[in-house]
């Protein structure tokens, strides 16, 4: 089965919750990666939104040394580590890619994230804040599939 790779967002205290780990909501993300016929694997590191990130690195190290990764999806700070991922990456390994998701980071923009930039073919979501708030966002995502 192939494996989405889940960035969790900065550090801190949201929505009356302290997130010492890096925010996320994870059971709608790993639900969402499960119902897109993924596993979800969510990296165990807070996002600090930054080229060169220890999020980053991590992230490329995982999709490097296992091939069943295709997936990748970035919530708040996680998000625009997923450009930087991007930006890491060769020609040949963007195009192993089939799902890119970013949800809740206003930039990058959904242009810079197109997959003729990288010369792949991934579907790509991209989400601001629901309605419901920022720390809402993996929930309002599943929710499109119901």
């Amino acid at each position: 089965m192939m494996t989405m790779l889940i960035l969790r967002g900065k550090a801190g205290h949201y929505a009356g919750k302290d997130w010492p780990r890096g925010a996320l909501d994870e059971p709608p993300a790993i639900e969402y990666a499960r119902r897109r016929g993924y596993v979800g694997k969510v990296l165990d590191i807070a996002g600090v939104a930054m080229e060169g990130s220890e999020q980053t690195r991590l992230a490329l190290k995982e999709f490097r040394e296992d091939h069943n990764v295709a997936a990748i999806y970035g919530f708040s700070a996680g998000g625009y580590n997923v450009k930087h991922f991007l930006d890491a990456l060769a020609k040949p390994e963007a195009q192993r890619l089939k799902l890119v998701i970013v949800l809740g980071a206003p930039r990058p923009h959904p242009e810079e994230l197109n997959p003729g930039n990288y010369g792949a073919d991934y579907e790509l979501i991209y989400r601001t804040d629901p309605a419901g708030g920022h720390m809402d966002g993996p929930r309002a995502l599943l929710a499109t599939l119901q």
